[in-house]
């Protein structure tokens, strides 16, 4: 009787399907955008950027795109994927002008640049696009918060 319950048990396990698993076979991208933004919230990055990769396509646009974007970069960035972070901050930047996340974008556009420097030794070629990013950031966003970081990280 034990047995039996415990293959119930198992097989039930087994059988299941994640909430997760549910929206990225899903037709339905707000679905998909409202599960990788908890996925998001939750310290899932690579999982919502699955979410995310599928349904930015279909939010070109549309008023969410930009929280969207915003998030699918921020998620790379938190996965130390720097090479994607700063390329979709990059995106975001020229995306959304007007946007009021722009100031933070520019910066770890930069930043994300910056961690890609290698050591001294060897060919400097991020290093020097991370030094061109920050000076343009700085020249942008004088009063900005993050000016004090970009200074150090220059240095």
């Amino acid at each position: 009787m034990k047995k039996l319950f415990y293959i119930f048990i198992t097989f039930t396990i087994l059988t299941s399907c994640s909430e997760y698993q549910k929206a990225l076979k899903s037709e339905e991208v707000s679905e998909k955008f409202k599960v990788g933004e908890a996925l998001y919230n939750k310290g899932k990055y690579a999982k919502a950027n699955k979410l995310f990769e599928q349904i930015i396509p279909s939010y070109r646009g549309k008023p969410q795109a930009e929280k969207l974007t915003y998030l699918n970069a921020m998620a790379y960035h938190k996965m130390d994927e720097y090479y994607l972070a700063g390329y979709h901050f990059d995106r975001f930047v020229s995306a959304y002008p007007n946007s009021e996340k722009v100031e933070e974008a520019a910066f770890l556009s930069a930043k994300s640049t910056y961690m890609l420097s290698p050591v001294y030794s060897k060919a400097q070629i991020d290093t020097k696009d991370a030094i061109d990013k920050f000076q343009q950031f700085i020249n942008l966003y004088p009063e900005s918060e993050y000016l004090p970081e970009a200074n150090k990280l220059v240095k």
